[in-house]
């Protein structure tokens, strides 16, 4: 049986160019609306820290926060649209939401949302 082959970890520089590319494509509008209540705990620079610490796309990164809220899988395929402007139907949110919890390595919203707050203190204490 072949061993299989550990990808190549970039350099610091060039990971810290794409972390600093995908973070311009993130606009903060397009994360948080002033009147979230995710906002009151995370600002949206926090966020996107987070976003890129855990290698997040910006969907799951809008899901990420949508869970951090509380929302329903149904309330957040709501508010989320495709790009033909139909919403997101539940069960693709569901998707999102079991990749969530496998790339965080949690098993439900509880262990999500401490994983959240221990990546965000690691990221304050760092900086």
């Amino acid at each position: 049986m072949a061993k299989k082959r550990k990808p190549k970890s970039p350099s610091p520089g060039e990971d810290s160019e794409r972390l600093q590319r995908r973070a311009a494509l993130w606009s903060k509008e397009d994360l948080l609306s002033p009147a979230d209540p995710a906002e009151d705990l995370l600002t949206p620079e926090e966020w996107i820290s987070i976003g890129i610490a855990l290698d997040l796309s910006t969907r799951e990164l809008c899901v990420a926060i949508l869970i951090f809220e509380g929302q329903t899988r149904a309330n957040i395929a709501r508010q989320l649209h495709k790009k033909d402007g139909q919403p997101v139907s539940p069960g693709t949110i569901r998707v999102y939401i079991d990749r969530l919890f496998q790339k965080l390595r949690v098993n439900d919203r509880v262990g999500f949302v401490q994983r959240i707050m221990r990546v965000h203190l690691r990221l304050s204490a760092a900086s």
